[in-house]
C-alpha cells in the first residue's frame, strides 16, 4: 500500500493546551498580585496607626515642654529648681590680646 498523502496532525489540542497554560499563569499572577496589594494595604494602615500614636506622644511631650519653659511665670520655675535670685550679678568678660 502506498501512502500518497501523509496523515496531517491536527494542532487543535496544542492550541487548547497553550491557551489553558496562559490562562492558568494569568490566574496565578492575578492572585499573587491581589495578595501583594492586600498585604501592602495592611502594612500601610498599621504604619498610619503607629504614626498617629507617635503624633499623640509628640503632642504630649511638646505640651510638657511648653509648661516647663513657660515664660509667663518664671518665679515658679526658679522655685522648682531651687534657684536664688542674685542681687549683684557678676558677669564673665572675655579679654583677648588681639584687637578687632
Amino acid at each position: 500500500m502506498t501512502i500518497i498523502e501523509p496523515h496531517k496532525k491536527s494542532h487543535f489540542y496544542a492550541y487548547f493546551f497553550y491557551i489553558g497554560a496562559i490562562l492558568f499563569v494569568t490566574a496565578i499572577a492575578s492572585i499573587s498580585l491581589y495578595n501583594a496589594n492586600v498585604r501592602l494595604k495592611y502594612a500601610v494602615s498599621a504604619q498610619e496607626k503607629a504614626l498617629q500614636e507617635l503624633e499623640t506622644a509628640n503632642a504630649d511631650f511638646q505640651n510638657q515642654l511648653h509648661q516647663l519653659l513657660d515664660a509667663g511665670n518664671p518665679d515658679s520655675v526658679s522655685l522648682r529648681q531651687s534657684l536664688v535670685s542674685e542681687r549683684n550679678p557678676q558677669y564673665l568678660e572675655l579679654k583677648s590680646l588681639a584687637a578687632f
